[in-house]
């Protein structure tokens, strides 16, 4: 977990993302979607906040959870230089509260979704369940498994000013039977000419669409919407691109 320690290279890494396009997408999907207005958001996985400026500049209140404090500093600082009011949480996403506050969207990225077994999914849902509105929406990007397991090797490159960060990230099968794999980063950065690398190996539990809808449904909490592609309302997720699957809380 070494690399949720340098978020500055973690915000380099991955800043191929067109955020305005992504909170467009998520806008869409609440006027087309949402059962109520929405003014608190909250990002599970919450990382070094990306879209904290964004939000702000439309006029919605964001709020983040991750477990690392290294990563929350790093976005509290952000918000200091902003001058943007913001809330951060420091717990688990597998189960936690918010002290009795209600937000209208919630929302994890890039498959950051940190649970082992359905069983800790079903404790995940409950949470975003008790935080969430009845009516709003929950969107997942990257959570469900949509093009074959032996295909998971992406590398690419980003450079901020005079450091460059090259990331290669791959999944790799621990066990078939409980659908459990680690998902391997490597950053190999440049940073004014001083070489290191960072690396890290996290355990997670992978889903398979139709095994998705079925857990969501036992469930009971959520309703399935749909699945996207690309951030994009008009086009059905795909094997190749960014998945997004949007769920309504019941």
């Amino acid at each position: 977990m070494d690399l949720y320690k340098h978020p500055q290279y973690y915000e380099i890494a991955f800043s191929f993302r067109d955020i305005p396009q992504e909170v467009d997408f998520f806008e869409a999907a609440i006027r087309k979607f949402s059962r109520g207005k929405v003014r608190k958001v909250l990002e599970l996985a919450s990382g070094t906040s990306p879209y904290l400026a964004e939000w702000h500049k439309r006029g919605y209140q964001y709020l983040g959870l991750d477990v690392s404090p290294n990563m929350l500093e790093f976005s509290r600082c952000k918000a200091k230089e902003q001058n943007i009011k913001i809330k951060l949480i420091r717990r688990s996403m597998t189960d936690f509260s918010l002290s009795g506050i209600k937000v209208d969207l919630a929302y994890v990225l890039l498959g950051s979704l940190y649970v082992k077994s359905n069983k800790e999914f079903f404790t995940h849902l409950d949470s975003v369940a008790r935080v969430l509105r009845r009516g709003r929406l929950y969107l997942l990007d990257g959570v469900v498994w949509f093009k074959l397991l032996s295909d998971n090797k992406q590398s690419w490159t980003m450079r901020k000013s005079r450091i460059v960060v090259n990331t290669t990230y791959r999944a790799e099968i621990i066990d078939p039977l409980t659908e459990m794999y680690h998902e391997f980063l490597t950053l190999r950065i440049s940073d004014h000419g001083k070489e290191k690398t960072i690396e890290s190996r996290v355990p997670l539990k992978f889903f398979f669409p139709q095994e998705f809808l079925s857990l969501v449904e036992y469930h009971g909490k959520f309703e399935f919407l749909g699945w996207f592609n690309n951030f994009n309302l008009h086009e059905i997720a795909k094997a190749k691109g960014r998945q997004i699957v949007i769920l309504r809380h019941r």
